[in-house]
């Protein structure tokens, strides 16, 4: 086994409206994780970044919980020391949990010096989070989408044009996963569905040309946000704004964040989406951000 690795994974942003887990966008905010092993079985953690309130240093940590199955699993019963370093802002729809599921299944690979295979780490991850569409756009950086077929997670990603200006607004409260996916319906009716169906056909055609033409429209989501929109209060009223350079916004994920797609002038966008959101009694953040082209699978090396 390998003495020391480090990893660095992307944080995600996923569904963009009309592509409900199926597609998710990566983004230069990171999660770097660095790994020495012990002698011993004993596993330390050491966190250094983010809502560190939200984060235990123990073994019930995701990425050591993560790590240490994984490592269990092939027979390599060892201790380890974990340092994590985090961009990524903890349950709010920016891919946390993706980020450390991720990184610490690449991390186990090489520590293992076992074959990492981009289709066994994604379904791999995918097993753990619930979904594939954060964890494949985590691994392979830019836009991805994919889709579970039986034991297999299929993938296809593209490069995010430089010019798209991304502003991910952070409300200061955590919204968990599960609370956010208990209020969806059991049943969409089929005009809902085409609905989304054409847009999310038109947003995927749009990032696959290398054009990224955006429409207001293709962020018009049936299926979630708007069941959400109680979760997450600002929301509905966030979506509707205008802004002569906003080509598009959504819920981030499960939320509470937002996210904005810009031609230009990012800070004025995310200042009216931070201005929305306070007249709902709601303080959040701006990040200016880009997308990230590499995912972990470029950022990361064995030692």
């Amino acid at each position: 086994m390998c003495d020391r690795i480090s990893v660095r994974v992307p944080a995600t942003c996923a569904n963009l409206g009309c592509l409900f887990d199926c597609g998710a966008m990566a983004l230069d905010l990171y999660l770097n994780i660095h790994v020495s092993m012990r002698a011993d079985e004993e596993i330390v953690v050491h966190y250094k970044g983010v809502h560190a309130d939200r984060v235990t240093e123990d073994s019930s940590n995701l990425i050591a919980r993560t790590l240490r199955e994984t490592l269990d699993g092939w027979g390599k019963n060892h201790g380890f020391e974990l340092e994590v370093e985090n961009q990524i802002p903890i349950g709010v729809g920016a891919g946390s949990s993706a980020a450390a599921i991720v990184g610490a299944l690449a991390a186990g690979h090489w520590l293992a010096d076992r074959p990492l295979l981009d289709e066994e780490l994604v379904w791999l991850a995918s097993q753990r989070e619930g979904h594939p569409d954060n964890v494949a756009a985590a691994w392979h950086g830019g836009f991805t989408v994919a889709v579970q077929s039986g034991k297999r997670v299929l993938t296809s990603s593209c490069p995010v044009p430089d010019s798209l200006g991304l502003v991910l607004v952070v409300p200061d409260y955590a919204l968990p996963t599960p609370e956010a996916r208990r209020v969806l319906p059991e049943q969409l009716s089929r005009a809902d569905a085409v609905h989304n169906l054409q847009r999310a056909t038109m947003l995927t055609a749009q990032m696959f040309s290398g054009k990224a033409e955006f429409h207001r429209t293709f962020f018009d989501d049936r299926w979630h946000q708007p069941c959400r929109a109680p979760l997450v209060p600002g929301l509905s009223e966030a979506l509707t704004l205008k802004h002569p350079d906003l080509l598009g916004i959504c819920l981030s994920g499960a939320g509470p964040s937002i996210l904005a797609f810009a031609r230009g002038n990012c800070q004025a966008v995310g200042e009216l989406i931070q201005q929305t959101l306070a007249r709902s009694e709601v303080h959040s953040e701006v990040h200016l951000l880009t997308a990230d082209n590499r995912g972990a699978k470029g950022w990361s090396l064995p030692a």
